[in-house]
C-alpha cells in the first residue's frame, strides 16, 4: 500500500533551493531591473523622467567611446601578447622532460594572480616612478633617459600591459596546460609517425584540438579588459584617469559618474550601454570560435 506523502513533504525540495532563488532574486535580479529604471531618470536629490534620454546622451559621450578605446587596446595586448607567451610556456612546459616538475611550475606561475589586485597596482606604481622606479634606474644604467610611464600617454598603455602580463600570465598557463592534458597523446604520435614535424603537428592537432579551452580563455581576457577597475584606478591615482584620459576603462567611467558626480542614471545608463556591447562581442566570438560541422 502506496505511503501518502504530506503536504510539506512535497513542498520540501522547493524549500532546499529556496536560498539561491532568494539570494538571486535579491541581489541579482532586483538590482538589475532597478538599474535598468533608474537608467530611465535623470537628477540627484529628485529624479525627473528622462525615458532614453540618457542612452541617446551616452552614444554621443566622447569620453566613454574613450573608455571602450582603452578597453580595446588593452584586449589587444592581452590577447595578441599575454595570451601567446602563456600558450608558448604552457606547450614547453608540457614537454616529457619537465613532466615530474609541473606542480612546482603551476604554482609559480599561479601565485601572482591570488595577490591582491591593488597591491600588485601600488607596487608597479613605484616600479615605474620617474624618479626612483626600477625600470628607469635599470635605463639609467644603459645610459638611456628615464621615461614618464605613468605621465606619458604614449607609456601608460605599456606600463598597464606589463602589469597585467605578470598578473594573469600564470592563470592562463594553466587553463592552456588543462586544455593540453586532455589531448590524446595518441593523435600527436600519429601525427609524428606520418611525417608531421613540430610546427605541423601544433597547427593542425594541437591548436584545433585547443579551441575551446582558447574560446573561454580569449573571452576572459575581453572581458577581463574591459572590467578592469583597481589596476588602471590605483596608476591613475583616486578620481584620475592618466594622462589624456588613457588609463580610463568603462567601469571608472561608471564609477566617476555615480559616486563622484552622484549621476546615478546617467551611470545605471553606461552599464547597460556597455553590457550590451560586451554582449555583442560574446555573441560575435562564440560564432567565430564555434567548431564547423
Amino acid at each position: 500500500m502506496p505511503i501518502k506523502q504530506s503536504k510539506w513533504f512535497k513542498l520540501a525540495p522547493y524549500l532546499f533551493i529556496s536560498p539561491f532563488f532568494i539570494h538571486f532574486a535579491v541581489f541579482s535580479l532586483y538590482p538589475t531591473l532597478y538599474g535598468f529604471w533608474l537608467s530611465l531618470y535623470q537628477g540627484v536629490s529628485k529624479l525627473t523622467y528622462a525615458g532614453f534620454k540618457n542612452y541617446l546622451l551616452v552614444m554621443n559621450d566622447d569620453v566613454f567611446w574613450k573608455s571602450m578605446w582603452n578597453g580595446l587596446k588593452a584586449t589587444g595586448g592581452s590577447v595578441f601578447i599575454i595570451l601567446p607567451i602563456a600558450l608558448m610556456v604552457a606547450l614547453l612546459i608540457n614537454q616529457p622532460f619537465i613532466e615530474k616538475k609541473k606542480g612546482w611550475f603551476a604554482t609559480f606561475f599561479f601565485t601572482p594572480n591570488i595577490t591582491s589586485a591593488v597591491a600588485v597596482a601600488i607596487i608597479f606604481g613605484f616600479i615605474f616612478n620617474r624618479s626612483f622606479g626600477i625600470l628607469n634606474t635599470v635605463l639609467a644604467f644603459v645610459g638611456m633617459d628615464p621615461i614618464g610611464w605613468l605621465e606619458n600617454p604614449r607609456w601608460t598603455l605599456p606600463s598597464l600591459i606589463i602589469l597585467l602580463t605578470w598578473r594573469y600570465l600564470g592563470i592562463n598557463i594553466l587553463y592552456f596546460m588543462a586544455g593540453l592534458q586532455n589531448i590524446p597523446k595518441e593523435l600527436t604520435e600519429a601525427a609524428k609517425i606520418d611525417g608531421a614535424n613540430a610546427i605541423q603537428r601544433l597547427w593542425f592537432v594541437t591548436l584545433p584540438l585547443l579551441r575551446p579551452i582558447m574560446t573561454f580563455i580569449v573571452f576572459q581576457a575581453i572581458i577581463g579588459s574591459f572590467t578592469m577597475f583597481a589596476e588602471p584606478f590605483v596608476l591613475a591615482g583616486p578620481g584620475q584617469s592618466g594622462p589624456e584620459q588613457s588609463l580610463l576603462f568603462p567601469t571608472m567611467y561608471i564609477y566617476q559618474q555615480a559616486f563622484r558626480l552622484q549621476n546615478f542614471g546617467y551611470s545605471s545608463a553606461v552599464g547597460y550601454v556597455f553590457t550590451v556591447i560586451l554582449l555583442i562581442v560574446g555573441i560575435i566570438q562564440i560564432r567565430l570560435f564555434q567548431e564547423k560541422k
